[in-house]
């Protein structure tokens, strides 16, 4: 047995599935042998690689499929610092940048499990508390929300123009959209396997201004479309699986109510349900 082969036994010796990360290594040595020799040079990678084979399948499919992450998780296993909202933004952006030949599903879903190999790792390696491996995988996808509006917004606004409303001056507003987190999302208590409940709300009914390919549209309308598609970037697989799994049952009405709300509406329902009970 070479010192490479006997470094390799040592490493898969104390792991909780030991014959997954075998097989992981086999893959990767007869699939992509550049990598699994690199690889095998960085004893201290490969034993971070070989510990995130061992307690997630999904994430040593991730490293076979994407050998160039070896590399980015080479420079993050080094820096336990949760990552904020912020910087998993300008991430995003970069990584949408390197990846524009991606459909947005498979680019949102291939960001969060690029991701999830940091936060695993500092969760396993224990240099993240529970509450911070919280915060960063909810701060992930919080992320994930912004980039799929941001996409969203611009293609309804190419089409049928801002939503708009007169306010109370008479003036000509924009009418402003938010998506609501609720359950673990909403208060920052995201794991691995959660879903994200989502509300979408928006402040005022009126039409759009027309300036689009499309033409004028209620806001209701507009705002409907804009929630399907977040929800359609997000929660549902564009080939690569669904970077999330959705749930929109929370609305108000549940699954008999729009996906999209005004303010004022989802106001008098809360609060006729809150008398009810």
């Amino acid at each position: 047995m070479s010192k490479r082969e006997a470094n390799v036994e040592f490493l898969l010796r104390d792991l909780p599935d030991e014959n997954g990360a075998r097989l992981f290594l086999d893959r990767l040595s007869n699939e992509q042998p550049h990598a699994y020799r690199n690889l095998t040079k960085q004893p201290a990678l490969l034993a971070d690689a070989l510990a995130l084979a061992a307690w997630s399948p999904l994430l040593a499919t991730t490293l076979e499929q994407n050998p160039e992450y070896f590399s980015w998780l080479a420079r993050e296993r080094t820096d336990p610092r949760v990552r904020s909202l912020d910087e998993l933004k300008e991430s995003l952006a970069r990584f949408a940048l390197t990846n524009s030949s991606l459909n947005p599903q498979n680019l949102l879903a291939r960001f969060r499990r690029r991701e999830l190999l940091r936060t695993y790792l500092h969760d396993i390696r224990r240099s993240h508390t529970l509450v911070e491996t919280m915060d960063e995988l909810s701060n992930l996808a919080d992320a994930i929300l912004e980039y799929a509006l941001s996409l969203a917004r611009q293609d309804l606004d190419n089409r049928y123009g801002l939503p708009q409303h007169v306010d109370e001056r008479g003036r000509i507003a924009t009418a402003e959209f938010c998506v609501v987190a609720l359950g673990k999302l909403g208060s920052m208590e995201l794991n691995y396997a959660s879903d994200i409940d989502l509300v979408f709300l928006y402040s005022d009914d009126g039409t759009t201004s027309g300036i689009g390919q499309r033409g004028e549209v209620s806001n209701r309308e507009y705002f409907v479309k804009l929630s399907e598609t977040i929800a359609r970037l997000v929660g549902q697989s564009g080939g690569e699986g669904a970077a999330y799994r959705v749930d929109l049952r929370l609305r108000p009405h549940g699954r008999d109510g729009a996906l999209a709300c005004s303010l004022a509406e989802a106001t008098r329902y809360y609060e006729s349900s809150a008398q009810d009970w």
